[in-house]
């Protein structure tokens, strides 16, 4: 008997169905850690987020946000010579800041404010009004956090930064969508192996997004080499409504005012966000694998990530 394509294609079918079984998954619920997104910048001031893990199929309510923020902490953050003990401010604190103050600090954490003006019932630990405690670059910053008898530490680095040569502008490749570009940078990339680079994006008004996936790159292929990146527009994470279209995601309108933040980051870092980027790109996929993702915390979870950033800023054409 000769089997045509479509003969090859029933049989294919018929025995997956009949080896059809149903799999019931049983996933340990965690043991209780804490975890920790902490950055420090050229310039810039250090900030922790302290948050509590969850079950990957827990209840989550974003209405109850404020439950998984990490209250109370003693955050010290050293550069091995001078010091500085964050200060905790909350979302009730910030709230009797000016409205211009909440927009700046809405900028520069990337969580956007509610219809009130208020930004959601967070936590963050940063240094005191009267400190000048700032980020230095070529400077090694230990982090350590001590809360509910526990002691959580971590170190990271600021490397020197490197700039976008030049930005530029090029139409979006469906000429049916006329309003929408794309941004491409320019880079030189230092002639010394192992710089790793994440970037961020901000439009007009708008807080700092970075596109989710595909933020971090290494220069494995192209050290000490100048080449050209399209740099995406990032995505609003917290937006209810956004829906992703491959038309217009990534791309930013005619008119804009593209402000791209290059920031370079340790191997650690890298490592972090690498991990990180893949396991989200994994999810939902069946051919996907589960990702262990690399921390650089020692006694919980998360990130402490010393950035060397520059700022670029694009007008682009109407």
């Amino acid at each position: 008997m000769r089997f045509n394509f479509l003969h090859i294609v029933l049989l294919f079918v018929l025995m997956m169905t009949a080896c059809e079984k149903e799999i019931t998954v049983h996933l340990p619920t965690p043991e209780d850690a804490i975890v920790v997104e902490g950055y420090i910048e050229n310039d810039l001031p250090p900030y922790v987020y302290l948050t509590k893990n969850s079950a990957y199929f827990g209840d989550f309510d974003v209405n109850d946000l404020g439950e998984y923020f990490v209250k109370g902490a003693k955050i010290t953050v050293s550069n091995g010579k001078d010091s500085v003990e964050l200060m905790e401010y909350s979302s009730d604190l910030i709230s009797l800041l000016p409205d211009s103050q909440r927009v700046e600090l809405s900028k520069f954490f990337g969580i956007p404010l509610d219809s009130n003006m208020h930004l959601p019932d967070i936590s963050v630990y940063t240094i005191p009004l009267n400190s000048t405690f700032v980020g230095e670059i070529g400077k090694t910053y230990f982090l350590r956090i001590e809360i509910g008898g526990k002691v959580i530490t971590s170190r990271t680095s600021i490397p020197n930064p490197v700039a976008f040569m030049s930005l530029r502008e090029n139409p979006h490749p469906n000429p049916k969508n006329d309003t929408l570009i794309q941004i491409i940078g320019h880079i030189k990339d230092p002639d010394t192996l192992g710089n790793f680079y994440r970037y961020f994006t901000r439009k007009n008004s708008l807080p700092y997004y970075t596109k989710g996936i595909e933020t971090v790159l290494d220069d494995i292929f192209a050290n000490g080499k100048e080449f050209d990146i399209q740099v995406p527009y990032g995505w609003d994470r917290y937006a209810e409504d956004q829906e992703f279209d491959v038309n217009t995601f990534g791309y930013w309108h005619k008119g804009d005012t593209c402000y791209i933040k290059l920031s370079m980051i340790d191997k650690a870092s890298y490592e972090f966000w690498k991990t990180l980027e893949n396991e989200l790109r994994n999810q939902g996929s069946p051919f996907g694998s589960i990702q262990k993702i690399r921390s650089n915390i020692n006694g919980g979870l998360g990130i402490w990530n010393g950035m060397g950033s520059t700022m670029n800023i694009y007008y682009s054409k109407k």
